[in-house]
Formats: C-alpha cells, structure tokens, sequence
C-alpha cells in the first residue's frame, strides 16, 4: 500500500520526468561525446603536472602491491565499489601490464606529450578517472561529491607510500573543476532523460515487498551507471544500453530487500514466474491453481515447481498472532529463554574455543587463514567466500578448495570427532 505522502512523492517525481523529454540519437551523441571529452581532457592535465603524474604512478603501484583490503573499510559498499572499478588494474587484472608501465614510467618522464601516452594507455573507466580527478582536488583543498573518491580516500590511508597533498595553480585547480562538472553535466543529462524507464521498470517488480519508491531509487543507481559506462561509439542507442542496467538493478534489490532469505537470481526468477501464473490462473478461473498446473503453464518440472513454492513458506514473522483467530498474543510472547546463561555454559564455551583453536593450529596457515574468517573466529564477523577472496586477492574457487581440504582434516582428527561425539551427547540430555 502507498500512503498520502508516498502519492505526493510519484506525483512530484512524474512531474519533474516529463519535464525531459526523450533523447534522439543525435543528441545522444553530442551529449555522451562531450562526457568523453570532458575524461580525455582530465587525462591531458594529469598528464601536464608532473606531480599529479607521480600520484597516477603510485596509484598504479598500489593497486599492484597493496590493492584494497575490506577489513580496512567502514562501510563494505565502498570497498566493493573501488574493487570493480580497479579490477582491471590489479596484478592478476586484464590490464595489468599497462599498469605496472605506468607506475615506472610516469615518475620519470619529462615531457606531457610522453607521459598521456601511458595515462591513456590504462584506459580507465569514466567513473574512476572522475574518482581520481576528485581525489586530487581534495588533496588540493578543494571539494567535489563523488562516491568512487570517498573510496579511494579510505583506501589511501593504507598506502605503503605516503599520499601527498598538491599545492596546484589556481588556474589547474579551475581547470579541473571545470571538467569534473562537464562530466557531470552530460552524464547527468543523459540520467534526467530517461528517469521515465526508470520508473517503467520499477513498476513491473511492486507487489513483491518492495516499496514503489525503493524500487526507483536502485532503478535510478542503475541508470547512473549505465550513463558512467555509456560508449555512444560502438553504435547503440542509450535507451537500449541502460535498459539491462536498470532491470538488473531492480531485480537484485528484489532479491536482497523483498524476502527475509536470500535465494540466487535464477531461483527467485523462478518462483517469481510460478507466482505470477498462479495470479493469472486464479483471475481467469476464479479458483486457487494446482501445483501440475502451474508447472505446466510455467514449463517446469512438478516436482521442481512443489519445491519452489514451498521456499516461501519457510519465515514467520514474530509479530504474527499465535493462533488465527487470536490477536492478544503473539509469536515472540511464547518464546522460552533465559536473560543471561549459566556460569557453566561460559565455561564450556570458553573450553570448546580454545580447544577449537588448538585443532585449527595443526592446519596449513592458508587454511587455518580461511577457516577463521569463514566462521568469524577470533572475535571477527563471518566472511563470505567471496569476501574472502576480495582480502586474500584470490579466486572464490580457491577459497572453497581450501575451506573443503581444511574441513576434512579437521574431521580426520580423532580428538576433534571425539569431542564432537561428547558435546552432542550432553546437548541431547
């Protein structure tokens, strides 16, 4: 349901969208050319100064030698988000060798003309050049909103080389203003344009416990950066590029906010496809469908769509009343428990840790590295694999081989199993 104040809200935003009136190709063009003119000319001024061509040349050796790290990071969002803006940089990147030329050569060169060479040879997203322009400026004193900087800021307070603060010309301070709010200009024209397929696609996706105005909000990130990754060249229209950006936004934020259990993309596509033949049957029939019916209207399997529908049934709220026909007490007044434990359940706790943390010990130190983060031992939260993967800089596939080989031999040992076989029994009585 949409209160009053929601309603004002899609009023005002359906208001300001058909103030934009939809691009045509040509103008497309001009306004994703002058964004790229706007990234080519903040490579032309890095590559003028010799000291901001030293600070491109340390960024490029850190993202080599010291690449980010998300235990170093307040807020998780930032570091994924510097992790797949710099991806290509990394030492295992595709763009690995134009990095590690970079960071040689940029510091040495004298000449601007030689020194663009290896800046544009990165090839760095619109976003990051923008990232790093804005890292600059406020390095200089200045101040420029831009997410990918306040990542590369928290980063910088990591570095195994001091980050330096520019003292820049007032004219190279306004010239990289200038760009940076040219840039601004065209990818957000490109956004305000087309915020009305934004709020299409968001209206597809209500009903599935997900706010309409949510819904536009993740539509509207998406479409930003559709407009960030937008190449006017390679012959598309920017309405069919952001098309995908916008839906896959939408549908992830589904998927993560619109149930309590998170299921794979592909799962919920599914059982959000047996739903709505469910809905479709029952507003032509007037009758509650069968599960053969669905799977045959959905093209499934039965027995794959009967466990589908059954995933949905699996959380209860607390707040929900105990009985159907009972409203005074709820699910949580029936809970049985204890404020505090006993002195005893300390002590076995306390026991099994540090016995847990001796049988981790015989483990290879990349095991034992992997084991603790996976379960959040040692007084750190639980890692997933590909968290896990993001701080050793390696690949999900061998975090996982790890984490098998590590659980087996902790099952091989007889202490470990024995103590398992002990602390079941007693959990039983």
């Amino acid at each position: 349901m949409i209160d009053n104040t929601d309603e004002k809200d899609i009023e005002l935003m359906f208001a300001e969208a058909r103030r934009y009136d939809l691009l045509t190709a040509e103008q497309e063009q001009q306004i994703d050319a002058a964004k790229w003119q706007a990234v080519r000319e903040l490579y032309a001024l890095i590559a003028n100064e010799e000291e901001l061509s030293d600070y491109l040349a340390t960024f490029c050796d850190q993202c080599l030698v010291n690449p980010p790290q998300i235990q170093r990071f307040p807020n998780r969002d930032l570091h994924f988000v510097l992790r797949r803006e710099l991806a290509a940089l990394f030492s295992d990147g595709s763009h690995s060798a134009q990095s590690r030329e970079a960071a040689q050569k940029l510091g040495t060169l004298k000449t601007s003309s030689a020194r663009l060479k290896y800046v544009e040879g990165l090839e760095l997203p619109a976003s990051l050049t923008v990232g790093i322009a804005v890292a600059i400026l406020r390095r200089a004193g200045g101040q420029f909103a831009d997410t990918v900087s306040d990542a590369i800021g928290h980063w910088q307070r990591h570095w195994q080389t001091p980050v330096p603060s520019f003292a820049l010309e007032q004219e190279t301070l306004a010239q990289l203003k200038q760009k940076l709010r040219r840039y601004t200009e065209a990818r957000d024209r490109l956004v305000m344009h087309n915020l009305r397929l934004v709020y299409s696609i968001a209206s597809r996706y209500k009903g599935r416990g997900v706010g309409y105005l949510d819904l536009v909000q993740e539509g509207t990130l998406g479409l930003i950066r559709a407009a960030e990754k937008f190449e006017y060249e390679k012959g598309f229209r920017f309405s069919t590029y952001c098309f995908n950006w916008i839906t896959q936004a939408v549908r992830r934020y589904v998927g993560d906010a619109g149930t309590l259990i998170r299921f794979p993309t592909h799962v919920q596509e599914q059982i959000g496809r047996l739903y709505k033949e469910r809905y479709a049957e029952q507003a032509r029939t007037g009758q509650e469908a069968d599960t053969e019916t669905l799977a045959a209207n959905a093209g499934m399997d039965p027995e794959k769509a009967r466990e589908l529908l059954q995933l949905r049934n699996l959380t209860v709220s607390l707040d929900a009343p105990k009985y159907d026909d009972e409203d005074d007490q709820s699910m949580v007044d029936t809970l049985v428990g204890e404020t505090f434990g006993g002195a005893s359940d300390d002590a076995e706790q306390e026991s099994l840790g540090k016995f847990l943390g001796h049988a981790i010990s015989r483990l290879e130190s990349n095991e034992r590295e992997v084991v603790s983060a996976r379960w959040g031992l040692n007084n750190a939260p639980p890692l997933s694999r590909a968290e896990i993967a993001d701080k050793l800089g390696v690949s999900r596939e061998w975090v996982r081989q790890l984490e098998r080989s590590a659980l087996k031999k902790l099952k091989g040992q007889i202490d470990v199993q024995k103590t398992f076989d002990d602390y079941q029994h007693s959990s039983n009585w």
